[in-house]
């Protein structure tokens, strides 16, 4: 599904604080201008086509100010006069950092890298790692190298992969794997060996609890009726023949 727009709104605000139209989506939250105490933030995501998530954060802000004293190290020696500076909730002074010797930062380093090379280097169960992750994953994004099953068309293949990165890919992510809790994985999921199944939720949207492989989703995926048929004959060959999946042709 792809982001139309994101509102953000502020403790049970009606007007949003921000919304959010284009990637990457950011905001800047001063809380410096909040009263301390509990606050609730709500992000509510509109996709094109239809469909609403939200999700409420509450958090707390604390800006009592501190106190920070500039010129005299702790516990440091000190003789004739000084000029201190005494900082009061400043949160963007920068703190001076303590001065370490660069010989001595370097000796450390060494010990430290020496000690993890060595470790990783004289260890028996080294050379057994190695051999079990040895083999590269696939590259993200890409469908998987095994041949595709018997009678699926590999310019069908290649159609549908553009119109899922172009439709798709936000939600469901361009390695099918989804996001937890939120979109299901496309990847090892049962319910694509119906093509039929694939071919309605396109057509008509999907609203309600869904489970996958044990976890159970409960959002709303808009139409896609926008697409001709044969536009969505090849977006569901491609899920159904990707990262791992093997189901074979849309008749």
């Amino acid at each position: 599904m792809v982001v139309d727009r994101i509102e953000v709104y502020l403790d049970g605000g009606e007007n949003p604080v921000a919304v959010l139209r284009e990637p990457p989506y950011t905001l800047k939250l001063d809380t410096r201008k909040l009263p301390d105490g509990e606050h609730v933030l709500r992000v509510q995501t509109y996709y094109r086509g239809g469909g609403l998530e939200i999700k409420e954060i509450p958090f707390t802000v604390n800006n009592y100010p501190d106190v920070l004293v500039l010129g005299l190290d702790e516990k440091g020696e000190v003789s004739g006069t000084l000029e201190l500076r005494l900082a009061v909730g400043e949160p963007e002074l920068p703190i001076e950092p303590v001065r370490i010797s660069g010989w001595a930062y370097a000796v450390a380093l060494v010990v430290i890298l020496g000690g993890i090379w060595g470790y990783f280097a004289l260890s028996p169960a080294t050379q057994k790692i190695i051999t079990e992750v040895a083999p590269p994953p696939a590259q993200e994004g890409k469908r998987e190298a095994a041949a595709p099953a018997k009678g699926v068309d590999e310019a069908l293949l290649k159609k549908g992969e553009q119109i899922f990165q172009q439709n798709c890919a936000a939600c469901h992510q361009a390695n099918g794997q989804g996001l937890p809790g939120a979109f299901p994985p496309l990847a090892g999921n049962p319910h694509l060996k119906d093509a039929n199944h694939i071919l309605n939720v396109l057509k008509n949207g999907l609203q309600g609890p869904l489970t996958v492989n044990g976890q159970t989703y409960n959002g709303q995926m808009p139409s896609f009726s926008q697409l001709s048929p044969e536009e969505m004959k090849a977006v569901a060959t491609y899920i159904r023949n990707s990262w791992g999946n093997n189901f074979g042709p849309v008749e």
